[in-house]
């Protein structure tokens, strides 16, 4: 795997408007950034649809998929969340399941 490859699962947490996780930083930084595309995506549609901003998302190609929930308490950039990079499709449930399990 080169630097920057997405490992096979990487988890991240949500905190505070911080991303943290103990994968290389530049993992982080990506992950980071697409979070943010995704949350804001959802929350346009969630306004242009007259619901509230979306409590997960999930961005899906060939060779990665990007997903992030928060953990119930809400969901500005501030609550707790947690997310999850895989460098393959994965299943929504699949990694929502690993991404919600990080609350506890």
């Amino acid at each position: 795997m080169t630097p920057g490859q997405p490992a096979p699962l990487s988890l991240f947490t949500l905190k505070e408007g911080i991303v943290e996780s103990s994968a290389e930083q530049v993992l982080v930084d990506a992950f980071a950034a697409d979070f943010q595309g995704l949350r804001h995506f959802g929350a346009k549609i969630g306004e242009a649809l007259n619901l509230e901003p979306p409590w997960s998302g999930l961005l899906q190609e060939d060779d990665l998929t990007v997903a992030y929930a928060y953990f119930g308490e809400g969901t500005s950039p501030n609550d707790p969340g947690g997310g999850a990079l895989i460098g393959k499709k994965a299943l929504l449930y699949e990694l929502l399941t690993k991404i919600t399990s990080q609350s506890a």
